[in-house]
């Protein structure tokens, strides 16, 4: 027991004792932390964009009640004129599907950034822990490869939209819409006197 403490200290002392070694150490611990501290940046603004989505999809919402609201209250419309709360709702849909599928996208490019630098900080700090083990016996020329990234998910034309969020945003979006006009669609049949 005593003579594993004695070659551990040994090899602490090794490091210290390598001018080289102890600066590499310090440029690796300077590294990981700043790559934790892009890795944070990021994660904030994944929080940011995913607050954006659901702020535009709360706008959807409350611009369509704010249609079906106008169209049931008014007694002037009637089946003739159904086409424009209808083209008002495709419009405001396909706006409002377009605006949330750019944040998507976003969030996915970040979620993909955000797994390549978790990839870098274990890359770094399986570095320091050769440096801590091996200490002056580490040959810091030889360049140690760095971890792929195994499996990501590359957002490439709509993929980001088949994640289960992006599904339940669209899905939400096209049911409302097509609520939305056909509520519409009846209220408007309720006063148009052809239709009785």
């Amino acid at each position: 027991m005593a003579t594993r403490a004695a070659s551990e200290e040994e090899v602490l002392l090794g490091l210290y004792h390598s001018a080289a070694h102890s600066a590499q150490k310090e440029a690796w611990e300077a590294e990981r932390k700043s790559l934790e501290q892009v890795k944070i940046e990021q994660e904030n603004e994944l929080r940011g964009l995913r607050k954006d989505a659901y702020q535009v999809a709360s706008m959807y919402a409350m611009f369509q009640s704010v249609i079906f609201s106008a169209v049931s209250q008014s007694t002037h419309l009637n089946c003739q004129l159904s086409w424009c709360p209808a083209s008002l709702c495709a419009a405001v849909y396909i706006a409002a599907l377009l605006a949330i599928a750019d944040k998507l996208k976003g969030a996915e490019d970040l979620r993909q950034e955000i797994d390549e630098t978790n990839l870098f900080i274990s890359a770094v700090n399986e570095r320091l822990d050769l440096v801590y083990t091996l200490g002056a016996q580490l040959d810091l020329d030889i360049q140690y490869p760095r971890r792929q990234l195994c499996g990501s998910s590359t957002a490439i034309g709509l993929r980001f939209l088949l994640r289960p969020h992006s599904l339940f945003s669209v899905f939400f979006l096209t049911s409302f819409s097509v609520l939305v006009g056909l509520f519409s669609s009846h209220v408007l049949c309720e006063h148009c006197s052809p239709c009785w």
